[in-house]
C-alpha cells in the first residue's frame, strides 16, 4: 500500500547541510534551458545576503532566508547518464528537475567567496610571536571557511587528477571525468568554471578570472566578484549602508561561532582596533575576512531550501508542473493592497472610485514595465526601503513578511481614517516620482520634467536629475520624492521648492563626492530623517522645510571637514578624478564650461564671462552626442617618445594623469580616434572642432598632411558636424608649442575646482 506521506519525501535544509552530502553530484538533465540567472537576480540574491548580515547583527536567532524549492530525484540507473565516464562518476547523482538556476548561481558564488578568504589568507605575515599566534588563528579560520565551501562547488572522487569535480554538471554538454581535459570534458560555462577552479586550487593551472564579456555565468561571477570586492572586502573602510564592518558584525547577537568557530577574544581584539588605511595590516585583513566570513555564513547556514524527492520522476514533474502554474510571486504592496480596500469599506466609503483607489493605481502603474517577477521583487524592495525612509527614518529589511508588516503596522497606526488616507496619498505620490521622474524620465527632445516646466530654471533641475540619476545617487529620492508630492498636489511654492530641492542636492552631493568616497553618505540623509521623525513623524509633519534641510546638509559637509572653499580644495584637488567618480567628473566638465571663456592672461585655462556666453548646465547639451565622453587629453598609452613629449611625471602619478585637470568633452568618435594621439595630432582634432570656416578647416587639413598626418575623411565629418566647442577653446587657446604637462594639469585642476565651488556653493551655502 502506498504511503502518501512519503511519497514526496519534502524536507527543508540549509544550503551547506543540502550540497555537503560527500560524493553527491547535481546531474541537470539535457531538456533544462541553459543557465539563464540574469543580473537582477544576482542583485537580489546578493541584497538578500547583506539584509540578511545586517539582520543578524540585530536578531540572530530567527534570521533565515528560503531560497526556494530543489525538486530532484535520485538517479537509479546510472546509465542515463550521458555522457559518461564510469571511473568518473560519482557514488550518489540526484537529477535536478527544478532550482537548477540557483544551485549553480550559489555555487559560483561559493567560488568566488573561497577565492577571496585563500587570496587574504595568503596577505597574512607576521613578525612578532603575538601577530605569529593571530595569524595561526585568522588562517585556521580561513582553512574552516574554504574546506566548507568547497563543499558546494566540488564533490570528492577520491581517484583522478585532481580528485576534486565538480558538483554540477550538464547532460550531453559535460562528464564527470576521473582524469581527462577540462576543454573536452567540461563545455557548459558553469561546469568548466568550477573546472578550471578546482585546476586552480589543485595548483595545476592559475586563478580564473571572471570575464563580464563572457557568456551569463561569466558576466554573473563578474557581479558577484565586483559586489565582493567593493562592497564586502572595503566595507569596514567604506562605512556604508551596503553592507555592515567587521566589528559591528563580531557583536554579540551573532554568536563567534558562526564568524571563526568559537570564542577568540584575541581575534576581536584585533578588528575593533578599527584599522583602514594599512592594508598589509593584520587588523585591516581581519576585518576583510570577517566580512567574508559573515557573507559564507549567512549563505551557507542561514539560507535554506524545501527539498521535495519524489519517490519516481513522472510523479517529479507532476509537482513542477503544479508548482510552476501559480505564475509571478506577489509583492508586499499587493498583499497590503485588500487591507486598503477592507478599511475604506468599513469606513463607510467605497473603495471602487475613492481617491485611495486612484492612488494604489499610481503605485500599481510602477511596475507595470517590469519583465520578469526577479525585477518586480527588486523595484518592489527598492521602492519601499526608500519609502519608508521617508516615512520614520527607518531602514526596511527586504524579507517579504518584514515588508509587509510593516505596511501593516504603519497603516493600522494611523487611528484617524483620514490620516490612513494621507498615507495612501504620500504612497501614491511617492510612487508617481519614482516612476516618471526618477525611472522613466529622459529629457527626451531636451523638454525639461513636465510638471515644472513654467519655471525659468525647469532645464536646469530636470538636467540635475539626470546627473543624480546617472551618478546611481538614490538617496536623492528620499528628499525629491518628498518635495515633488507637494508639486503633484499642486501646494503653494511647490514647483520652486522642488527646483530649490535639486540644486541643494546636487550642489551636497557633488562637494562630498569631488573630495571623499561614498562612505557615510547614504548615514547623513538616514540622519536627517531620523531626526525629524523621533519626535516628530511623518504623521504629525508632512513635509520637508527648504531652510531646516538645508542647514543640515552645511552642518554634514562640515563634520566632513569640506564647508569653506580653503578646506574643500585640499581634499578635491587630489580627489576629483576620472578613475573615482567618472559621474561627478562628466558634471565637473559641464559646469567649468558653463559661461566661461579662455584667460587671456593665462593661456589654455578658462575664466568666469558674462552670463549667458557659453550656457552648458542645459538638457540640450547634457544629452548631445557631441558631448558624451570623457577624454584623457594627455594619451593613456603612449610611446616612449610622447612620455618625453607629455613629461615622465603625468605617468608615474596616476592621480595626477587622471584627475580633472587632464580631462575634456568629446564626441564618442573623435575619443576612440584621438584616444592615444600626440599633443600635435591632438592639437589639430581640438582646432577641427573650433573651427567652423570651411577654408581654414581646409587649411588645418592641408597643415596635417604637411606634418604627416592624414585625418580620415569620416573622422573630418564628424569634426565639422560637432555641434558644440565653446569648452575647447582655451585648449586651442594654449597653442601648438603650449606644454600640456604635470604642471599645467596641476594648474588647470585648480582653475576647474575653483569654478566648480563658485558655482555649486550658491546652491548650498
Amino acid at each position: 500500500m502506498l504511503d502518501i506521506d512519503k511519497a514526496f519525501n519534502p524536507e527543508t535544509k540549509s544550503v551547506h547541510a543540502y550540497y555537503q552530502s560527500p560524493g553527491v553530484g547535481f546531474y541537470i538533465p539535457l531538456y533544462q534551458r541553459e543557465y539563464s540567472w540574469d543580473s537582477d537576480n544576482i542583485d537580489q540574491l546578493l541584497d538578500d545576503v547583506s539584509r540578511g548580515v545586517d539582520n543578524l547583527i540585530e536578531n540572530s536567532k530567527d534570521e533565515i532566508r528560503f531560497l526556494g524549492t530543489i525538486i530532484a530525484v535520485k538517479v537509479v540507473d546510472k546509465r542515463k547518464i550521458h555522457p559518461v565516464d564510469p571511473q568518473g562518476l560519482p557514488s550518489s547523482i540526484e537529477n535536478i528537475i527544478d532550482g537548477q538556476q540557483r544551485l549553480s548561481s550559489i555555487a559560483l558564488f561559493s567560488t568566488l567567496l573561497y577565492k577571496h578568504i585563500h587570496l587574504l589568507e595568503n596577505k597574512i605575515k607576521a613578525s612578532t610571536e603575538e601577530e605569529k599566534f593571530l595569524a595561526s588563528q585568522l588562517k585556521e579560520a580561513c582553512k574552516y571557511w574554504r574546506e566548507k565551501l568547497l563543499d558546494i562547488f566540488s564533490l570528492d572522487l577520491k581517484r583522478g587528477t585532481p580528485p576534486l569535480k565538480p558538483k554540477i554538471i550538464r547532460g550531453n554538454k559535460d562528464q564527470w571525468t576521473k582524469d581527462g581535459k577540462i576543454a573536452e570534458n567540461y563545455l557548459s560555462e558553469v561546469a568548466n568554471y568550477i573546472a578550471l577552479f578546482l585546476n586552480f586550487i589543485a595548483g595545476i593551472s592559475d586563478l580564473p578570472n571572471p570575464n563580464r564579456k563572457g557568456g551569463q555565468a561569466n558576466r554573473n561571477l563578474y557581479q558577484i566578484d565586483k559586489w565582493l570586492n567593493d562592497i564586502v572586502i572595503t566595507a569596514h573602510v567604506n562605512l556604508t549602508d551596503d553592507f555592515p564592518p567587521a566589528w559591528e558584525i563580531i557583536k554579540k547577537p551573532i554568536d563567534e561561532d558562526n564568524i571563526w568557530q568559537y570564542e577568540r577574544n584575541e581575534l576581536a581584539e584585533l578588528v575593533k582596533q578599527k584599522i583602514k588605511d594599512n592594508k598589509k595590516s593584520l587588523t585591516y585583513i581581519s576585518s576583510s575576512l570577517v566580512q567574508l566570513f559573515a557573507v559564507s555564513h549567512y549563505l551557507l547556514d542561514r539560507c535554506c531550501f524545501t527539498i521535495i524527492q519524489p519517490m519516481n520522476e513522472d510523479w517529479a514533474f507532476d509537482m513542477f508542473q503544479s508548482l510552476n502554474a501559480i505564475g509571478t510571486p506577489l509583492t508586499a504592496i499587493e498583499t497590503f493592497k485588500p487591507t486598503v480596500v477592507r478599511t475604506t469599506d468599513d469606513s463607510n466609503q467605497e473603495y471602487k472610485g475613492s481617491v485611495a483607489e486612484n492612488d494604489f493605481k499610481n503605485i500599481d502603474t510602477l511596475f507595470t514595465h517590469t519583465k520578469s517577477a526577479s525585477q518586480k521583487s527588486k523595484l518592489a524592495n527598492e521602492f519601499l526601503t526608500s519609502f519608508s525612509l521617508v516615512v520614520n527614518g527607518k531602514k526596511l529589511e527586504t524579507h517579504f513578511s518584514k515588508q509587509r508588516k510593516w505596511l501593516e503596522d504603519t497603516y493600522s497606526g494611523f487611528k484617524e481614517y483620514e490620516k490612513k488616507c494621507e498615507f495612501i496619498h504620500l504612497f501614491g505620490n511617492y510612487a508617481i516620482f519614482y516612476k516618471d521622474v526618477w525611472i522613466d524620465y529622459k529629457g527626451v527632445n531636451n523638454i525639461p520634467l513636465a510638471k515644472i516646466s513654467a519655471h525659468p530654471e525647469a532645464d536646469l533641475a530636470s538636467l540635475l536629475i539626470l546627473y543624480l540619476r546617472d551618478s546611481n545617487h538614490k538617496m536623492a529620492i528620499t528628499i525629491l520624492g518628498s518635495f515633488y508630492k507637494e508639486v503633484l498636489d499642486g501646494k503653494n511654492n511647490s514647483i520652486t521648492n522642488f527646483v530649490e530641492a535639486c540644486k541643494l542636492i546636487a550642489a551636497f552631493y557633488t562637494i562630498w563626492r569631488s573630495s571623499h568616497s561614498n562612505a557615510g553618505l547614504d548615514i547623513a540623509y538616514r540622519a536627517f530623517f531620523r531626526d525629524n521623525t523621533e519626535e516628530n513623524s511623518w504623521a504629525k509633519k508632512t513635509s520637508i522645510d527648504l531652510k531646516e534641510l538645508k542647514i543640515f546638509l552645511k552642518n554634514k559637509l562640515k563634520d566632513k571637514g569640506i564647508s569653506t572653499k580653503e578646506n574643500w580644495l585640499q581634499k578635491a584637488k587630489n580627489y576629483l578624478r576620472y578613475d573615482n567618480t567618472k559621474s561627478v567628473s562628466k558634471f565637473t566638465l559641464f559646469v567649468t564650461s558653463h559661461e566661461t571663456i579662455p584667460d587671456p592672461k593665462k593661456l589654455g585655462l578658462m575664466k568666469k564671462g558674462m552670463p549667458g556666453t557659453t550656457p552648458y548646465l542645459t538638457l540640450q547639451k547634457w544629452n548631445s552626442n557631441d558631448l558624451k565622453t570623457i577624454e584623457h587629453i594627455a594619451p593613456q598609452n603612449p610611446s616612449p617618445d610622447e612620455i618625453q613629449l607629455w613629461g615622465e611625471e603625468m605617468y608615474t602619478d596616476n592621480e595626477l594623469f587622471q584627475s580633472i585637470g587632464n580631462l575634456t568633452l568629446l564626441p564618442p568618435k573623435i575619443n576612440s580616434s584621438a584616444g592615444n594621439k600626440g599633443w600635435i595630432e591632438k592639437y589639430l582634432y581640438y582646432q577641427h572642432l573650433c573651427e567652423k570656416d570651411q577654408q581654414k578647416q581646409q587649411e588645418l587639413a592641408n597643415k596635417a598632411k604637411n606634418k604627416g598626418l592624414t585625418l580620415a575623411p569620416n573622422t573630418i565629418e564628424i569634426l565639422q558636424s560637432a555641434n558644440f566647442n565653446d569648452h575647447i577653446q582655451a585648449i586651442v587657446a594654449l597653442g601648438e608649442n603650449g606644454k600640456w604637462n604635470a604642471e599645467f594639469v596641476k594648474q588647470r585642476a585648480e582653475r576647474m575646482l575653483n569654478l566648480l565651488w563658485d558655482e555649486c556653493s550658491k546652491w548650498i551655502f
